[in-house]
């Protein structure tokens, strides 16, 4: 029951943190931010269950692939079976030969068009988790210049203005957190029923990134306390 990581949840997740977002800062851009992350868990699910199916053309090669295989072994033993080998060794080898040639040609088909559909799966989803990966850094620019007051006494010209209160600077922190969790969350879906080693480890540096720019957030929580 707890085995797998039901997108769905992930989802009403996000939305629940947005709806937070929306209540405390209804004028931040974080909020527009949550909203695409959102989309993005959205378009995982729905990636998801595209890539768990077969492509339908690939399999209607391999289909014809295998009944041109069928054919050419069923022919080859029908013409080997009619001859006379003593006296057509020759006329043997040659068929026998030919076969194999087709076979390894079929066999070598096999294996190429099976990659090349491995291959437009992994893309796709390394695709949509460079999207995961990008909104993570859009987070953590969101939360950069929202540094504790008690390390700025002293501002310049040029500091970000801090219009937060102590309490607010926290929640604003908490959401970012929360933000770049569930953000991990919704990349560690595409590791489920896929043995692609590039993608669990593109996986893996997202979770790794995301827990540290976690981690760099709740210091700053925890000087605000």
């Amino acid at each position: 029951m707890f085995k797998n990581l039901d997108i769905d949840k992930v989802t009403a997740a996000i939305e629940l943190l947005r709806l937070r977002v929306q209540e405390r800062f209804p004028t931040a851009n974080l909020l527009n931010v949550c909203n695409e992350l959102k989309e993005l868990s959205n378009n995982a699910k729905a990636n998801i269950q595209h890539l768990n199916k077969p492509y339908v053309y690939f399999r209607i090669i391999f289909s014809f692939l295998i009944i041109l295989t069928i054919v050419l072994i069923t022919y080859t033993i029908w013409h080997i079976s009619s001859q006379d080998l003593p006296s057509n060794f020759q006329s043997f080898i040659a068929t026998s030969e030919a076969l194999m040639n087709e076979l390894v040609m079929i066999g070598a088909a096999f294996y190429f068009i099976g990659k090349f559909e491995n291959s437009l799966k992994q893309k796709k989803i390394l695709y949509a988790l460079q999207e995961l990966r990008t909104i993570i850094h859009v987070i953590d620019l969101h939360q950069l210049t929202k540094d504790p007051t008690p390390i700025l006494q002293n501002n310049t010209e040029h500091s970000p203005e801090r219009a937060l209160s102590k309490s607010e600077l926290n929640r604003y922190l908490d959401y970012c957190s929360e933000m770049l969790s569930l953000t991990s969350k919704v990349a560690a879906t595409y590791g489920f029923n896929c043995n692609d080693q590039i993608v669990l480890d593109t996986i893996h540096n997202i979770e790794v990134l995301s827990g540290t720019l976690s981690n760099k957030i709740w210091q700053k929580i925890t000087i605000n306390t």
